[in-house]
């Protein structure tokens, strides 16, 4: 018993030889170091910069622009908002493989369409009314299809003819294109059995006063020498000359 009391007491009094004066100090002095460095040195570091508030916006990305941009390619797939059941070439469900070894096939049955032919084929709207629909010959002896009283007690409406117009004179100063061209109806008196299929030319130049300072002269016929005589004598005449302009005049005269 007195040697079991004894080793207890000489173990702590080993203990507190190997922990020496000098070992106690710096212990002292790295703990009061560490405090002061906390209490006197502060860390004071720049403040986040704050988040500008983006507005939405809508970006129209054409099918050219996406395929020669590999980046706009990537980020559209990555922020894809359609649902992944709609079966689009952005589906993200479309580069899932499952390996169906270990699972058992066609838990579910397909969902197929049910399509009744008759009904689809029958049009939505039809060009005609339904009350004059035929679904069997006998509806042709239906009193909708007969009209008994059709022209009954009217008169047939007359056709009015449309007038035929009268000749045209296309008067302009030669050498003045900025100058609109005179338009004189042209009351010529002549009966031919032939078409006149173009216009006559005449050239003439005019004073100031309305006299003629020369004759007529044709430019070019119409194909039709009884329309050119007349055209000519209705040029000749005194009430056509005082309409015309002063200068050197090219007169088209129109048989329509």
């Amino acid at each position: 018993m007195p040697n079991a009391t004894q080793q207890p007491t000489s173990a702590t009094h080993r203990s507190q030889k190997m922990i020496s004066p000098l070992l106690r100090v710096g212990l002292l002095l790295g703990v009061a170091l560490h405090l002061a460095g906390f209490l006197i040195f502060r860390v004071v570091s720049s403040p986040l910069p704050d988040r500008a508030e983006a507005r939405p916006y809508v970006a129209y990305v054409s099918a050219g622009s996406l395929a020669s941009d590999r980046e706009l390619e990537e980020q559209a797939e990555l922020f894809d908002s359609a649902p992944l059941f709609i079966p689009t070439r952005w589906n993200a469900s479309q580069l899932t493989f499952v390996e169906s070894g270990d699972v058992l096939r066609e838990q579910f049955p397909e969902f197929e369409p049910n399509i009744e032919l008759q009904r689809e084929l029958q049009p939505s709207s039809f060009l005609v009314v339904e009350s004059a629909q035929v679904d069997d010959p006998l509806d042709l002896l239906a009193s909708r299809f007969w009209r008994f009283f059709s022209g009954f007690a009217e008169s047939a409406v007359p056709v009015v003819a449309f007038e035929d117009e009268p000749p045209v004179a296309e008067v302009s100063v030669v050498g003045q294109s900025s100058m609109q061209p005179l338009s004189i109806p042209a009351e010529l008196d002549y009966t031919t059995a032939s078409p006149v299929t173009r216009p006559v030319l005449y050239y003439i130049r005019m004073s100031g006063s309305g006299a003629a300072l020369s004759a007529p002269t044709l430019g070019q016929s119409s194909g039709n020498e009884v329309f050119d005589l007349a055209a000519l004598k209705w040029l000749r005449t005194p009430e056509v000359q005082g309409l015309l302009p002063k200068g050197y005049l090219s007169i088209k005269v129109f048989p329509w």
